[in-house]
């Protein structure tokens, strides 16, 4: 376990964000997404809200605590899944038209 306090994990794990965030980028430009500066502080701190979910499931599983980790889990995962929901929403403001990744309404 001594991996998960050294250096090189943190390192990977920087390099690993890092590339999910140009990867993010390069993805709404491909789609036509204006990407203002709202929407990323929004996306980051949706995505450490999820890593916090993460984190306190794990957490609580190594603890012995299988009761707080569901709960937790559920609690936590419901406001995730939500808070992602309007986060996809509100990236979507302001997409190009004709993009065919998503069936229009009639």
């Amino acid at each position: 376990m001594q991996f998960f306090n050294s250096h090189t994990f943190w390192f990977v794990e920087g390099i690993f964000f890092c590339l999910v965030i140009i990867g993010l980028k390069i993805w709404a430009e491909d789609r036509g997404i204006p990407m203002r500066l709202w929407k990323w502080v929004l996306l980051v701190a949706w995505m450490l809200l999820l890593g916090f979910t993460l984190a306190f499931v794990g957490t609580s599983l190594g603890e012995n605590e299988p009761v707080a980790a569901t709960k937790g889990g559920i609690l936590f995962g419901i406001i995730v899944v939500i808070t992602g929901v309007v986060l996809w929403r509100l990236i979507m403001i302001g997409r190009q038209e004709g993009d065919t990744d998503t069936p229009q309404d009639a």
